[in-house]
C-alpha cells in the first residue's frame, strides 16, 4: 500500500508580519490509518505569550514573519526544549534580521538559519549536539569556529559573503556528510596538512571566484558528488589518486580549462568508472574549437594532470 503524505496548509504564514510579535509554527509527523500525517500548529506570539508559552521536543519549531529585539534571549527561554528549529526570512520586509546569532548546539541537532540577515555566528567550544546547520542567503563573511561542531552531518553555507575558506577548520569533523558553499566569493580554498573526511558525501564550491585549486591534502575517499562549475579555474592541482568514488561532476560554465589537462582528466573518469558530467545553464560562448563535450571551455596551453 502506498502511504501518502498529507500536508496540512497555512496560509497565515504568507500574512505581513505583526510588530514585535512571532508566528511560530509547530510541525509533527504522525501515522493516521496507514498515511503519514503532517500537521501544524501555528500562532502569534507576544512577549507575554512567550513567556509562558512551552514546546514539544518532538516536533520541529519554525519561526518566521515577526520581529525580535533579543534573540539569546528567546533561545535561553521558551525554546529551551526544542531541538529541531527553524528560524528562517527574517530578513524580508516585516522583520528584524539578526546581525550576531550564537550557536548552542547542546539543544539543537537541527538549525535552520537560512535569509536571516545573520553577519556572524558564535561558536562556543562546549558544541557538541548540532548534526545540521543551515545559513544559507544571510551575509557570512566567514564560517566561525565550526570546529566545535564535532557532530556535524551537513553544512550549507551558500550565498553568503566569505572569501576563504581554510580546510584546517574542518579536521574535527569526522561525521561530515554534505559540504556546500556553493554562491559566495570564495577564491581561495587552503590546507596546511592533511584533512581527513573520511565520511564526506558531497561537495559543493560552484559560482565561487577560484583561479586555483589544489586538492593535494584533501583525503576525502567517500565523495561522490563535486561540484566545481562557474569559478575560473584552468586545472585542479594534486587530483591524481583523489575522489576515486566520484561519479556526479559539474566543471562547466565560467570556467575555462586547459585543453590537454582537461582531455586528461576524462580520459582517467572513463577508465576509472562510471561518471556523469553534469551541466549547468546554457553553453558557453567559447570557440567551438575549445569547446569540451559541448559545453566546457577550454584553452590550449600545456598541463599534466599527474600533478
Amino acid at each position: 500500500m502506498f502511504k501518502l503524505l498529507l500536508w496540512y496548509t497555512f496560509l497565515t504564514l504568507l500574512t505581513d508580519a505583526i510588530s514585535d510579535h512571532l508566528h511560530i509554527c509547530q510541525h509533527r509527523i504522525s501515522m493516521k490509518e496507514g498515511f503519514y500525517v503532517y500537521d501544524a500548529d501555528c500562532s502569534n506570539y507576544d512577549d507575554q505569550a512567550l513567556a509562558k508559552a512551552r514546546f514539544n521536543e518532538d516536533r520541529e519549531l519554525w519561526i518566521r514573519n515577526g520581529t525580535i529585539e533579543n534573540i539569546r534571549q528567546l533561545l535561553n527561554g521558551s525554546l529551551y526544549d526544542i531541538t529541531n528549529l527553524k528560524i528562517t526570512n527574517f530578513a524580508q520586509e516585516g522583520s528584524s534580521s539578526i546581525a550576531v546569532f550564537p550557536i548552542d548546539s547542546m539543544r539543537f541537532s537541527i538549525l535552520d538559519l537560512s535569509n536571516d540577515g545573520i553577519e556572524k555566528l558564535e561558536i562556543t567550544e562546549d558544541d557538541y549536539r548540532l548534526t545540521h546547520l543551515d545559513v544559507r542567503k544571510n551575509k557570512l563573511t566567514e564560517i566561525g569556529n565550526v570546529r566545535h561542531l564535532i557532530k556535524l552531518e551537513s553544512l550549507k553555507v551558500d550565498n553568503n559573503a566569505i572569501e576563504s575558506v581554510s580546510l584546517d577548520d574542518f579536521k574535527s569533523l569526522w561525521d561530515l556528510l554534505v559540504l556546500s558553499l556553493a554562491g559566495n566569493r570564495i577564491s581561495s580554498i587552503t590546507a596546511t596538512e592533511e584533512v581527513s573526511l573520511l565520511k564526506l558525501r558531497s561537495i559543493d564550491i560552484s559560482d565561487n571566484q577560484l583561479t586555483t585549486l589544489d586538492v593535494s591534502l584533501w583525503k576525502f575517499p567517500q565523495v561522490s558528488t563535486f561540484y566545481l562549475h562557474d569559478n575560473s579555474l584552468a586545472k585542479i592541482d594534486g587530483l591524481r589518486g583523489k575522489f576515486s568514488r566520484t561519479w556526479d561532476i559539474s566543471m562547466g560554465g565560467r570556467n575555462n580549462w586547459d585543453c590537454a589537462w582537461f582531455d586528461r582528466l576524462l580520459e582517467f573518469l572513463k577508465s576509472d568508472r562510471q561518471f556523469a558530467m553534469q551541466m549547468f545553464g546554457d553553453k558557453p560562448s567559447c570557440p567551438d574549437q575549445t569547446r569540451m563535450d559541448g559545453f566546457v571551455c577550454c584553452n590550449n596551453t600545456t598541463n599534466d594532470i599527474t600533478q
